[in-house]
């Protein structure tokens, strides 16, 4: 076949394969370590509504608590804990929420605040979402007075042997500035207690005991 015959057909091959090409759907978001969300894992990020968020560095440093009502230590940091994961993880926040941190962190003096944030763990046949409340910057002092809002007057009486075993834990650099609050497995809540479930399963230890007021060593 002449060259000129052949230049003229390859022409139009190649604009059917330009159309192909933008005609074909796009390939699943790739998380950083090149993990597409499985079915399951899309499924339940629609139905919170949840966009995947590159969180903070001073997030991950964060140490955390795992019991909303009485901790008995001090977890982290929280970069440790997506380290004890098994499966591939990706962090997600709440449409709602991420307009909200985008807002507060926009003001010129902003005090702390409270915002969520999701780990998702995505198996092969389960899907984790492990919920982290984080006030960087926090207090021992500001975490009673979070707690006073909803119990008045019992809550010094009631949080008050808390409260001085995270002073205590303030005291050698080791204050906890986020909580475990939720976990999910494939979108049931976990209703058994978070801080027991996690010294269970024995991957992560704690860094200070707030019982009895001092370090542990981990």
């Amino acid at each position: 076949m002449p060259r000129r015959a052949a230049t003229h057909l390859l022409n139009p091959l190649l604009t059917l394969c330009v159309l192909c090409a933008l005609a074909a759907p796009a390939p699943p978001a790739l998380a950083k370590d090149g993990h597409a969300p499985s079915p399951q894992a899309k499924e339940l990020r629609e139905a919170g509504d949840l966009v995947p968020h590159v969180p903070p560095q001073k997030v991950l440093e964060a140490l955390f608590t795992a019991d909303e009502d009485a901790p008995r230590g001090v977890y982290g940091p929280i970069a440790a804990y997506v380290k004890t994961r098994s499966c591939p993880t990706s962090w997600l926040i709440e449409k709602g929420e991420l307009v909200r941190v985008e807002r507060l962190s926009a003001l010129k003096d902003a005090p702390p605040f409270e915002f969520s944030l999701t780990l998702e763990e995505d198996c092969t046949s389960q899907v984790t979402h492990a919920v982290f409340v984080t006030s960087p910057g926090s207090t021992p002092e500001a975490w009673l007075k979070w707690r006073s809002q909803f119990h008045g007057r019992k809550a010094e009486d009631h949080y008050g042997k808390t409260e001085a075993g995270m002073k205590k834990a303030a005291a050698v650099g080791l204050t906890p500035t986020a909580q475990l609050r939720f976990l999910s497995v494939n979108g049931e809540l976990v209703t058994t207690n978070l801080e027991d479930a996690l010294r269970a399963e024995g991957r992560l230890k704690p860094v200070f005991d707030l019982e009895k007021g001092v370090r542990t060593g981990q």
